[in-house]
This record gives structure tokens, sequence and C-alpha cells, in this order.
């Protein structure tokens, strides 16, 4: 199941370039986000949205330390305003997606109201999942979204090695 932390990819390249992390391949992306698109048919200026990363499996032979993720490919008009982890225990499952301030649909969780497990790595043992936790992205609706955000990159730690690796994800503020 997948976790993260706030920080960016960014934070962690600022020194020299034998600083970048090495592609990783440690982890199985799973769930909806990672074979289809997550998103709405009607997104307008000022919404702000939360969509859920993968979740992740070490299939590796070593334990994995999940420092950060974060979108790649965010288009203009999209500001993306953080990366939250939520325990499914406090949501009550896993949230694909939630509408801040969407109170009047039924089943849908105040994600405001939840505690904000980012900030500390989260460790995935060999061959297991992240348990109980997951990520979401943050995003406001700031101008016209012409296309889809998606690439998700989760950035890690194995033994005294940085890795990045990409995983399959897609986000749709569609407009009309």
């Amino acid at each position: 199941m997948l976790v993260g932390v706030a920080a960016t990819l960014l934070a962690s390249c600022a020194g020299p370039a034998n600083s970048f992390p090495a592609t990783g391949h440690a982890l199985a992306a799973g769930g909806p986000p990672s074979v289809g698109i997550l998103g709405v048919p009607d997104a307008k200026i000022g919404d702000v949205w939360r969509f859920a990363f993968p979740l992740l499996t070490n299939n590796s032979k070593a334990t994995v330390w999940i420092t950060s993720v974060r979108v790649d490919d965010v288009p203009s008009g999209a500001q993306v305003e953080g990366y939250p982890v939520y325990s499914m225990k406090d949501t009550n499952g896993y949230i694909l997606d939630s509408e801040e301030g969407d109170k009047n649909v039924s089943g849908s969780r105040d994600m405001t109201k939840m505690p904000n497990y980012a900030g500390k790595p989260i460790v995935i043992r060999s061959h297991q999942d992240s348990g109980d936790y997951y990520a979401m992205v943050k995003v406001k609706v700031v101008g016209r979204i012409k296309k889809h955000l998606s690439g998700c990159r989760v950035n890690y730690t194995q033994g005294s090695t940085k890795y990045t690796q990409k995983v399959h994800c897609e986000y749709a503020l569609d407009m009309k």
C-alpha cells in the first residue's frame, strides 16, 4: 500500500549531480490509480481535490524507506498544494478521491479533518506492502486545465542508496 511524506524530490536533489537518486525497481503499484484514471468531468476554478496514489508493495529482498512522493507532470491551471498521507483506519478505507468542502455527497470524507501522517519515512519490509497508509496529491484548480496530471514518483532509500521510481497514475480535472 502506498505511503509517503510531504518533501519533494527537488529538496533531496539540491546537491551535486552525483547526489541524484538511482532509478529504482523495488516497488510494485496496485489499486485503481495504477491502471486507470481518477478524476472529475466538471472541475471548476477554485476547486480543491485530493487523489490517491497507487498502493505500493516492496517486491525486493531489502527493506524500503519511502521518503517522498510527487506527481511529475502537472499542467498549467493545476497547482499542487501538498502530498498528505492518511491511515485507512482513520479514513475508513482507501479513499480514491475527495473534494474539499464536499459535505453533501453520501459517504464522502472530510479529509481536512483526518490526521496527516506525512513527514516521517514509511518502512516497507521485503515482500510486504505499506500496511495501513496511503498518500494523496492535493490539487487546486487555479486556471483552465487542458491535460491530465500524471506520473507518480516515489522516492525511497534501501540501505544507504537513494532511489526514485515512477509508477503509473493519471488524474483528470476536466473542465466543460
